[in-house]
């Protein structure tokens, strides 16, 4: 899929996103479409300079994953901050692909196009995702994560043993793989601090089913930790984790999506729980878990 019209911005053309697309919207193109400046999903009021590249891309009006996603559902909305739910599935911001996404599905809920992720889940990782109404939200959402007010709580399920409890403290930079794909790695060329809490609450003979709290927020922080203490999280493809499980009778499955969900955001005035989705549960299960112990965590 292609673009349905780019424009380099010049000199003159205008100072913000809208004054550019009322430019293209008078040359032909759509009413209807999802705007990105260099690559990345821009809303109206964001501003642009000489050479960055605008594009306008064809809205694809509905989502289906390969079993079709659950509902998204808005969780709490007050004073301009949202706490939803994002099934496996689906991604957390637009791509240029015109696929649909939590976000675009926000905005039809609330009527509005001016709706920011403050937190992301990566596609195949389901849970509570913190967005922002508005410039205000935001600001107090960053001043809120500066002052450690803001709080996740993720549940997960991880190949081999892991200890009772503990801390995994890789620092963590961005990199790529031979693919191409961007990947969290204690190697890369820049890397930051990073903390994550951990704490099993059971364990089978291939599996430990933990409840994670990030202290810091990099870009694959759980999983790449998880990895590197030699717990990838099952169905995790691009960390080593295991893509399938075989039960008792023989019968090899497929891990649908990650094996992580965010299950808990806290924040000074506002709370959002997502309890695990049935995938986990069955997952658990078919690993020789009982029930998941909710009650523990």
């Amino acid at each position: 899929m292609k673009p349905s019209m780019e424009w380099v911005v010049a000199r003159g053309d205008g100072s913000c996103v809208a004054d550019i697309v009322q430019k293209m919207r008078a040359l032909g193109a759509p009413e209807r479409a999802r705007v990105f400046v260099d690559g990345r999903p821009a809303a109206d009021e964001d501003p642009v300079a000489p050479g960055v590249r605008v594009e306008l891309w064809p809205i694809r009006d509905s989502f289906r994953g390969r079993h079709g996603p659950d509902p998204v559902e808005i969780l709490t909305h007050r004073d301009g901050v949202v706490l939803a739910y994002k099934p496996t599935g689906l991604p957390t911001e637009t791509t240029q692909l015109g696929q649909s996404s939590l976000l675009s599905a926000l905005m039809e809920m609330l009527k509005t196009g001016k709706i920011h992720a403050a937190s992301r889940l990566d596609t195949a990782v389901s849970g509570v995702v913190l967005c922002t109404l508005g410039r205000d939200a935001a600001r107090r959402i960053h001043r809120w994560r500066e002052a450690g007010q803001l709080r996740s709580q993720y549940l997960a399920i991880a190949a081999g043993d892991v200890p009772e409890q503990g801390r995994w403290e890789q620092p963590l930079g961005r990199t790529r793989d031979r693919g191409g794909r961007h990947r969290a790695s204690p190697k890369a060329p820049e890397t930051r601090d990073s903390l994550t809490v951990y704490r099993r609450i059971a364990s089978v003979a291939d599996a430990s089913l933990l409840v994670l709290s990030p202290q810091t927020g990099r870009m694959h922080q759980l999983r790449a930790h998880a990895a590197l203490a030699g717990a990838p999280l099952f169905g995790d493809r691009l960390y080593g984790g295991p893509t399938t499980v075989t039960n008792d009778d023989g019968i090899v499955s497929a891990v649908e999506g990650i094996a992580l969900h965010c299950m808990r955001i806290e924040l000074p005035h506002a709370v959002a729980n997502a309890p695990p989705p049935e995938r986990l549960d069955t997952l658990w299960q078919s690993l020789g878990g009982d029930d998941m112990p909710l009650a523990s965590m």
